[in-house]
Protein backbone atom coordinates (compact mmCIF):
# COMPACT_ATOMS: atom_id res chain seq x y z
CA UNK A 1 0.00 0.00 0.00
CA UNK A 2 3.04 2.88 1.36
CA UNK A 3 4.56 1.40 -2.31
CA UNK A 4 1.20 2.10 -4.54
CA UNK A 5 1.13 5.00 -2.27
CA UNK A 6 4.39 6.99 -3.20
CA UNK A 7 3.84 5.44 -7.12
CA UNK A 8 0.49 7.41 -7.21
CA UNK A 9 2.42 10.89 -7.38
CA UNK A 10 4.60 10.02 -10.70
CA UNK A 11 1.70 8.03 -12.48
CA UNK A 12 -0.41 11.02 -11.94
CA UNK A 13 2.88 13.09 -13.26
CA UNK A 14 3.37 11.02 -16.63
CA UNK A 15 -0.45 10.97 -17.01
CA UNK A 16 -0.64 14.61 -17.64
CA UNK A 17 2.41 14.47 -19.41
CA UNK A 18 1.37 11.91 -21.84
CA UNK A 19 -2.27 14.30 -22.23
CA UNK A 20 -0.60 17.46 -22.52
CA UNK A 21 1.71 15.06 -25.41
CA UNK A 22 -1.24 14.37 -27.02
CA UNK A 23 -2.68 17.99 -26.68
CA UNK A 24 0.40 19.74 -28.67
CA UNK A 25 0.24 17.08 -31.35
CA UNK A 26 -3.32 17.09 -31.74
CA UNK A 27 -2.76 21.27 -32.03
CA UNK A 28 -0.25 20.87 -34.49
CA UNK A 29 -2.02 18.40 -36.66
CA UNK A 30 -4.35 21.05 -36.62
CA UNK A 31 -2.05 24.02 -37.46
CA UNK A 32 -0.70 21.63 -40.37
CA UNK A 33 -3.61 20.81 -41.76
CA UNK A 34 -4.64 24.40 -41.97
CA UNK A 35 -1.13 25.29 -43.63
CA UNK A 36 -1.65 22.59 -46.34
CA UNK A 37 -5.62 23.76 -46.96
CA UNK A 38 -3.79 27.46 -47.27
CA UNK A 39 -1.56 25.99 -49.41
CA UNK A 40 -3.45 23.57 -51.68
CA UNK A 41 -6.24 27.71 -51.59
CA UNK A 42 -2.92 29.27 -53.46
CA UNK A 43 -2.24 26.32 -55.36
CA UNK A 44 -5.73 26.37 -56.95
CA UNK A 45 -5.36 29.92 -57.61
CA UNK A 46 -2.06 30.03 -59.01
CA UNK A 47 -3.63 27.37 -61.98
CA UNK A 48 -6.62 29.08 -62.46
CA UNK A 49 -4.68 32.10 -62.99
CA UNK A 50 -2.19 30.16 -65.43
CA UNK A 51 -5.22 28.18 -67.08
CA UNK A 52 -6.48 32.24 -67.77
CA UNK A 53 -3.69 33.18 -69.04
CA UNK A 54 -3.13 30.67 -71.30
CA UNK A 55 -6.53 31.10 -72.79
CA UNK A 56 -5.50 34.72 -73.02
CA UNK A 57 -2.28 33.86 -74.97
CA UNK A 58 -3.72 31.95 -77.05
CA UNK A 59 -6.26 34.73 -78.05
CA UNK A 60 -3.70 36.96 -78.07
CA UNK A 61 -1.03 34.82 -80.23
CA UNK A 62 -4.04 34.75 -82.85
CA UNK A 63 -4.85 38.56 -82.53
CA UNK A 64 -1.38 39.53 -83.48
CA UNK A 65 -1.30 36.53 -86.31
CA UNK A 66 -4.50 39.03 -87.71
CA UNK A 67 -3.12 41.92 -87.18
CA UNK A 68 0.46 41.05 -88.69
CA UNK A 69 -1.76 39.98 -91.88
CA UNK A 70 -3.38 43.99 -91.74
CA UNK A 71 -0.34 45.10 -91.19
CA UNK A 72 1.67 43.46 -94.08
CA UNK A 73 -1.42 44.37 -96.52
CA UNK A 74 -1.03 47.71 -95.22
CA UNK A 75 2.47 47.99 -96.20
CA UNK A 76 2.22 46.00 -99.50
CA UNK A 77 -1.15 48.75 -100.47
CA UNK A 78 2.11 51.82 -99.43
CA UNK A 79 4.17 50.16 -101.99
CA UNK A 80 1.92 49.49 -104.60
CA UNK A 81 0.66 53.50 -104.57
CA UNK A 82 4.47 54.52 -104.48
CA UNK A 83 5.40 52.81 -107.69
CA UNK A 84 1.87 53.96 -108.88
CA UNK A 85 2.80 57.56 -107.87
CA UNK A 86 5.90 57.14 -109.91
CA UNK A 87 4.27 55.58 -112.85
CA UNK A 88 1.97 59.19 -112.52
CA UNK A 89 4.44 61.38 -112.54
CA UNK A 90 6.38 59.50 -115.47
CA UNK A 91 3.45 59.93 -117.90
CA UNK A 92 2.79 63.50 -116.70
CA UNK A 93 6.28 63.85 -117.74
CA UNK A 94 5.99 61.89 -121.23
CA UNK A 95 2.06 63.53 -121.60
CA UNK A 96 3.70 67.28 -121.11
CA UNK A 97 6.22 66.43 -123.55
CA UNK A 98 3.93 64.90 -126.16
CA UNK A 99 1.83 68.59 -125.40
CA UNK A 100 5.23 70.40 -126.30
CA UNK A 101 5.55 68.29 -129.54
CA UNK A 102 1.63 68.64 -130.64
CA UNK A 103 1.65 72.28 -130.09
CA UNK A 104 4.95 72.71 -132.11
CA UNK A 105 4.01 70.49 -135.12
CA UNK A 106 0.37 73.15 -134.85
CA UNK A 107 2.52 75.88 -135.22
CA UNK A 108 4.36 74.49 -137.99
CA UNK A 109 0.86 73.38 -139.87
CA UNK A 110 -0.17 77.28 -139.21
CA UNK A 111 3.08 78.22 -140.71
CA UNK A 112 2.66 75.90 -143.55
CA UNK A 113 -0.66 76.76 -144.34
CA UNK A 114 0.10 80.74 -144.21
CA UNK A 115 3.07 80.24 -146.99
CA UNK A 116 0.55 78.21 -149.34
CA UNK A 117 -2.11 80.57 -149.33
CA UNK A 118 0.23 83.44 -150.28
CA UNK A 119 1.30 81.27 -153.05
CA UNK A 120 -1.39 80.35 -154.14
CA UNK A 121 -2.88 84.25 -154.35
CA UNK A 122 0.58 85.31 -156.04
CA UNK A 123 -0.87 84.35 -159.05
CA UNK A 124 2.19 82.60 -160.07
CA UNK A 125 2.93 79.31 -161.58
CA UNK A 126 3.99 77.50 -157.65
CA UNK A 127 2.49 74.31 -158.07
CA UNK A 128 5.49 71.99 -157.23
CA UNK A 129 6.48 74.10 -154.27
CA UNK A 130 2.76 74.45 -153.09
CA UNK A 131 2.69 70.72 -153.37
CA UNK A 132 5.38 70.13 -151.57
CA UNK A 133 4.31 72.04 -148.72
CA UNK A 134 0.99 70.44 -148.72
CA UNK A 135 2.98 67.18 -148.45
CA UNK A 136 4.94 68.38 -145.02
CA UNK A 137 1.66 70.13 -143.95
CA UNK A 138 0.03 66.27 -144.46
CA UNK A 139 2.65 64.45 -143.07
CA UNK A 140 2.89 67.10 -139.87
CA UNK A 141 -1.13 66.74 -139.65
CA UNK A 142 -0.72 62.96 -139.65
CA UNK A 143 2.12 62.78 -136.86
CA UNK A 144 0.18 64.85 -134.63
CA UNK A 145 -2.96 62.56 -134.83
CA UNK A 146 -0.41 59.98 -134.04
CA UNK A 147 0.81 61.81 -131.03
CA UNK A 148 -2.62 63.32 -129.91
CA UNK A 149 -3.97 59.72 -129.97
CA UNK A 150 -0.83 58.45 -127.73
CA UNK A 151 -1.41 61.53 -125.60
CA UNK A 152 -4.85 60.26 -125.04
CA UNK A 153 -4.25 56.65 -123.99
CA UNK A 154 -1.75 57.76 -121.70
CA UNK A 155 -4.12 60.24 -120.24
CA UNK A 156 -6.56 57.77 -119.67
CA UNK A 157 -3.82 55.26 -118.05
CA UNK A 158 -2.88 58.07 -115.64
CA UNK A 159 -6.64 58.56 -114.38
CA UNK A 160 -6.92 54.40 -114.04
CA UNK A 161 -3.44 54.59 -111.98
CA UNK A 162 -4.95 57.38 -109.96
CA UNK A 163 -8.03 55.02 -109.62
CA UNK A 164 -5.86 52.37 -108.17
CA UNK A 165 -4.23 54.97 -105.89
CA UNK A 166 -7.34 55.92 -104.58
CA UNK A 167 -8.95 52.65 -103.82
CA UNK A 168 -5.59 51.63 -102.26
CA UNK A 169 -6.46 54.24 -99.95
CA UNK A 170 -9.87 53.19 -99.55
CA UNK A 171 -8.54 49.69 -98.76
CA UNK A 172 -5.34 50.81 -95.92
CA UNK A 173 -8.41 52.49 -94.60
CA UNK A 174 -10.12 49.64 -94.09
CA UNK A 175 -7.37 47.52 -92.73
CA UNK A 176 -7.00 50.30 -90.08
CA UNK A 177 -10.23 50.08 -89.28
CA UNK A 178 -9.85 46.05 -88.82
CA UNK A 179 -6.83 46.37 -86.99
CA UNK A 180 -9.08 48.65 -84.60
CA UNK A 181 -11.81 46.56 -84.28
CA UNK A 182 -9.68 43.39 -84.02
CA UNK A 183 -7.58 45.27 -80.67
CA UNK A 184 -11.04 46.25 -79.22
CA UNK A 185 -11.66 42.69 -79.00
CA UNK A 186 -9.63 42.21 -76.05
CA UNK A 187 -8.89 43.88 -72.92
CA UNK A 188 -6.01 45.31 -72.61
CA UNK A 189 -5.91 44.84 -68.39
CA UNK A 190 -8.17 41.82 -67.59
CA UNK A 191 -8.78 40.83 -64.28
CA UNK A 192 -8.03 37.55 -64.73
CA UNK A 193 -4.28 38.84 -64.88
CA UNK A 194 -4.45 39.75 -61.40
CA UNK A 195 -1.75 38.18 -58.64
CA UNK A 196 -3.24 34.99 -56.32
CA UNK A 197 -3.75 36.98 -52.80
CA UNK A 198 -1.08 36.95 -49.84
CA UNK A 199 -1.12 35.61 -46.49
CA UNK A 200 -4.84 34.65 -47.62
CA UNK A 201 -6.69 32.52 -44.85
CA UNK A 202 -8.61 29.13 -45.85
CA UNK A 203 -11.04 30.58 -44.39
CA UNK A 204 -11.31 33.83 -46.46
CA UNK A 205 -14.21 33.83 -49.50
CA UNK A 206 -12.98 33.76 -52.65
CA UNK A 207 -13.39 37.36 -54.49
CA UNK A 208 -16.52 37.71 -56.64
CA UNK A 209 -16.07 36.47 -60.21
CA UNK A 210 -13.73 33.46 -59.08
CA UNK A 211 -10.54 35.28 -59.55
CA UNK A 212 -7.69 35.52 -56.53
CA UNK A 213 -8.05 38.70 -54.07
CA UNK A 214 -5.06 41.70 -54.47
CA UNK A 215 -4.51 43.14 -51.06
CA UNK A 216 -4.02 47.46 -50.97
CA UNK A 217 -0.30 46.58 -50.37
CA UNK A 218 -0.07 44.56 -53.04
CA UNK A 219 -2.16 46.79 -55.05
CA UNK A 220 0.43 49.60 -53.80
CA UNK A 221 3.26 47.74 -54.83
CA UNK A 222 2.24 46.94 -58.75
CA UNK A 223 1.60 50.57 -59.03
CA UNK A 224 5.07 51.52 -57.54
CA UNK A 225 6.62 49.26 -60.19
CA UNK A 226 4.59 50.00 -63.11
CA UNK A 227 6.06 53.97 -61.97
CA UNK A 228 9.52 52.66 -61.73
CA UNK A 229 9.42 51.10 -65.44
CA UNK A 230 7.59 53.84 -67.11
CA UNK A 231 10.71 56.39 -64.95
CA UNK A 232 13.33 53.90 -66.57
CA UNK A 233 12.19 53.79 -69.74
CA UNK A 234 11.22 57.51 -70.92
CA UNK A 235 14.40 58.57 -68.95
CA UNK A 236 17.33 55.66 -69.04
CA UNK A 237 16.59 54.77 -72.70
CA UNK A 238 18.90 56.02 -75.30
CA UNK A 239 18.61 56.23 -78.93
CA UNK A 240 22.07 54.94 -80.88
CA UNK A 241 21.56 56.08 -84.62
CA UNK A 242 24.24 53.95 -86.95
CA UNK A 243 22.58 55.48 -89.81
CA UNK A 244 20.02 58.58 -91.27
CA UNK A 245 20.04 59.97 -94.82
CA UNK A 246 17.47 61.86 -96.32
CA UNK A 247 16.91 61.56 -100.47
CA UNK A 248 14.79 62.15 -103.05
CA UNK A 249 14.38 58.61 -104.44
CA UNK A 250 15.00 55.26 -103.13
CA UNK A 251 17.96 54.80 -104.97
CA UNK A 252 19.61 58.77 -105.24
CA UNK A 253 22.27 60.43 -103.77
CA UNK A 254 21.87 62.01 -100.09
CA UNK A 255 20.30 64.85 -100.00
CA UNK A 256 22.54 68.29 -98.46
CA UNK A 257 19.65 70.39 -98.10
CA UNK A 258 15.75 70.65 -97.86
CA UNK A 259 14.07 73.44 -99.81
CA UNK A 260 10.71 75.04 -98.59
CA UNK A 261 7.58 73.73 -100.32
CA UNK A 262 9.50 71.59 -102.81
CA UNK A 263 9.21 67.62 -102.98
CA UNK A 264 12.97 66.64 -103.72
CA UNK A 265 12.81 65.21 -99.82
CA UNK A 266 10.84 61.77 -100.08
CA UNK A 267 12.96 59.17 -98.36
CA UNK A 268 14.24 59.22 -94.88
CA UNK A 269 16.09 56.11 -94.31
CA UNK A 270 17.15 55.43 -90.67
CA UNK A 271 18.96 53.12 -88.98
CA UNK A 272 19.16 52.60 -84.65
CA UNK A 273 18.90 50.45 -81.50
CA UNK A 274 17.98 51.34 -78.16
CA UNK A 275 19.91 51.27 -75.55
CA UNK A 276 18.89 51.02 -71.57
CA UNK A 277 20.49 49.21 -68.71
CA UNK A 278 17.84 47.31 -68.34
CA UNK A 279 17.23 45.72 -71.31
CA UNK A 280 14.48 43.67 -70.80
CA UNK A 281 12.83 46.32 -69.20
CA UNK A 282 12.53 47.88 -73.26
CA UNK A 283 11.77 44.34 -74.72
CA UNK A 284 8.41 44.38 -76.89
CA UNK A 285 7.33 47.79 -75.61
CA UNK A 286 5.51 50.05 -78.39
CA UNK A 287 7.64 52.95 -79.82
CA UNK A 288 6.89 55.49 -81.96
CA UNK A 289 9.72 57.11 -84.49
CA UNK A 290 8.74 60.62 -85.36
CA UNK A 291 9.89 63.01 -88.06
CA UNK A 292 9.41 66.57 -86.41
CA UNK A 293 8.51 69.70 -88.07
CA UNK A 294 9.74 72.42 -86.13
CA UNK A 295 8.74 75.39 -87.89
CA UNK A 296 5.29 74.28 -87.99
CA UNK A 297 5.29 72.10 -84.86
CA UNK A 298 3.43 69.02 -86.82
CA UNK A 299 4.79 65.33 -87.16
CA UNK A 300 5.00 64.54 -90.69
CA UNK A 301 2.87 61.88 -91.57
CA UNK A 302 4.54 58.32 -92.45
CA UNK A 303 2.96 58.28 -95.58
CA UNK A 304 1.13 60.64 -97.46
CA UNK A 305 -2.40 62.55 -96.06
CA UNK A 306 -4.69 60.73 -97.98
CA UNK A 307 -7.36 63.63 -99.31
CA UNK A 308 -10.05 61.24 -99.60
CA UNK A 309 -10.10 60.21 -95.66
CA UNK A 310 -8.68 63.19 -93.76
CA UNK A 311 -9.36 61.40 -90.18
CA UNK A 312 -8.13 58.29 -90.62
CA UNK A 313 -4.83 58.05 -88.57
CA UNK A 314 -3.17 55.82 -90.44
CA UNK A 315 1.04 57.01 -90.14
CA UNK A 316 -0.37 60.16 -88.98
CA UNK A 317 2.14 59.93 -85.42
CA UNK A 318 4.71 58.06 -87.05
CA UNK A 319 6.03 55.07 -87.49
CA UNK A 320 4.73 52.68 -84.96
CA UNK A 321 6.97 49.55 -83.74
CA UNK A 322 7.12 46.77 -81.13
CA UNK A 323 10.89 46.72 -80.01
CA UNK A 324 12.38 43.18 -80.31
CA UNK A 325 16.06 44.08 -78.87
CA UNK A 326 17.77 44.19 -82.06
CA UNK A 327 18.61 47.06 -84.18
CA UNK A 328 15.76 48.82 -85.77
CA UNK A 329 15.55 49.76 -89.60
CA UNK A 330 13.30 52.20 -90.72
CA UNK A 331 12.03 53.71 -94.11
CA UNK A 332 10.03 56.04 -93.52
CA UNK A 333 8.04 57.91 -96.90
CA UNK A 334 5.94 61.13 -97.70
CA UNK A 335 6.23 62.61 -100.72
CA UNK A 336 4.40 65.46 -100.10
CA UNK A 337 6.45 69.17 -100.13
CA UNK A 338 7.92 69.87 -97.07
CA UNK A 339 6.36 73.19 -95.27
CA UNK A 340 9.35 74.00 -92.60
CA UNK A 341 12.96 74.25 -92.63
CA UNK A 342 13.49 73.08 -89.57
CA UNK A 343 12.96 69.25 -88.69
CA UNK A 344 14.22 66.67 -86.33
CA UNK A 345 13.40 63.12 -85.30
CA UNK A 346 11.88 61.92 -82.09
CA UNK A 347 11.19 58.87 -80.59
CA UNK A 348 8.34 58.21 -78.07
CA UNK A 349 7.16 55.62 -75.88
CA UNK A 350 3.39 54.30 -76.26
CA UNK A 351 2.43 52.33 -73.54
CA UNK A 352 -0.36 49.76 -73.16
CA UNK A 353 -3.04 52.35 -72.53
CA UNK A 354 -1.86 54.25 -75.62
CA UNK A 355 -0.60 57.29 -73.98
CA UNK A 356 2.81 58.58 -75.16
CA UNK A 357 6.00 59.90 -73.24
CA UNK A 358 8.71 61.34 -75.23
CA UNK A 359 11.97 60.14 -74.27
CA UNK A 360 14.60 62.34 -72.11
CA UNK A 361 17.03 61.76 -75.29
CA UNK A 362 15.44 60.37 -77.85
CA UNK A 363 15.62 63.60 -79.99
CA UNK A 364 18.42 64.46 -82.87
CA UNK A 365 18.17 67.36 -85.48
CA UNK A 366 18.81 66.38 -89.31
CA UNK A 367 17.67 69.54 -91.06
CA UNK A 368 18.64 73.16 -89.61
CA UNK A 369 17.44 76.23 -91.44
CA UNK A 370 17.43 73.92 -94.86
CA UNK A 371 20.61 72.46 -94.49
CA UNK A 372 20.45 68.54 -94.04
CA UNK A 373 22.63 68.03 -90.20
CA UNK A 374 22.70 63.89 -90.19
CA UNK A 375 26.17 63.42 -89.46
Amino acid sequence: MNSLTKKLPIIITASILVLSLAAVVLSQNGTISELRQTILNKEKNLALVELKLEEQGAITDKLEAQLQVYKDSIVILQLENERLHNKVTSLKGTISKLNQIIQKHDDKVAKLTTDINRLKESGRNNQDKIASLELQRDNLLKEMEAKDKQRIALDEEKKQIEKARKDNGGKIESYNDLTRNEMDKVDPAPALFEPPAINQSPAEPAPEGGGPNVSPQMQTAIISRQAEKLENIRTKTAVKYSSISLRNREGSNELKSVKKNENDWRYTFIDFDLENVDKEAIRDETFVLQVYDLDNNVVVPFNEKNMAFPNSDMGAIGYKFKYDGKPVSVRYINTQPKEGSNYELRLIYLNKKGLTFPLANGTKRIVDSGKVTVD
